[in-house]
């Protein structure tokens, strides 16, 4: 990491969240990590990110490993039947909350990782999901769908995102959808990556520097 680039990044988010011999960064809320976004677009710099502290992708060369591993919160809706996870958010706390409201989240299994290792891998399943919060390579931020059931709306853009597999948008936070415990409600299969030639365009769309690249 260039002298410039930690400069920017420490003032964006703060010394503790960078790690220049790794070029790492962990940002502590969504604000910063939309900044870390920015600076890298201002600058052209290339980005991978990760959303757990184990493993997970090295930086490209010039660039920056960004880790969501601190966005971990976790907010159920009862009323509404939907939970908002961060990307960091372990997957067992995101059942954990669920079951204590008496609630559990439609279509999660008892897979293992976080929120955002889960989206990394094109497994949601699209009517798991309610609202979608990430922040575009160019550092826009987007917003779709949300806790209320009935301002879910125009889907087609988040299943893009997701069915990306992390290649189009930085994923900050999803919001499931819950049902009553040992409840049984079929889901369709999660979106898989574009592919080919539509790929290439939507890629160009949401990233014409080609910033964000693949994790794996």
């Amino acid at each position: 990491m260039d002298a410039i680039l930690q400069r920017r990044l420490i003032e964006a988010m703060g010394r503790d969240a960078v790690t220049p011999a790794s070029a790492v960064v962990t940002p502590r809320d969504h604000k910063r990590a939309v900044a870390a976004v920015r600076v890298c677009a201002d600058g052209a710099v290339p980005l991978r990110v990760r959303s757990s502290t184990g493993g997970g992708p090295t930086a490209p060369d010039t660039g920056i490993v960004l880790s969501l591993e601190r966005l971990t919160g976790v907010t159920v809706h009862a009323e509404g039947l939907t939970l908002r996870a961060e990307a960091g958010a372990p997957l067992d706390a995101v059942r954990a909350s669920a079951a204590a409201a008496g609630l559990s989240v439609v279509g999660l299994g008892s897979e293992p990782g976080n929120a955002g290792t889960l989206i990394a891998r094109g497994a949601v399943p699209r009517r798991s999901l309610t609202g979608v919060e990430a922040v575009l390579p160019t550092g826009e931020v987007v917003a779709f769908g949300g806790a209320v059931l009935k301002d879910v709306v125009g889907y087609d853009l988040p299943a893009v995102l997701l069915g990306s597999m992390g290649q189009l948008a930085v994923i900050l936070a999803v919001t499931f959808r819950l049902e009553p415990q040992h409840a049984r409600t079929p889901v369709a299969s999660a979106p898989g990556a574009s592919a080919g030639d539509r790929h290439a365009l939507l890629a160009r769309a949401f990233d014409p520097q080609g910033l964000l690249q693949s994790q794996s």
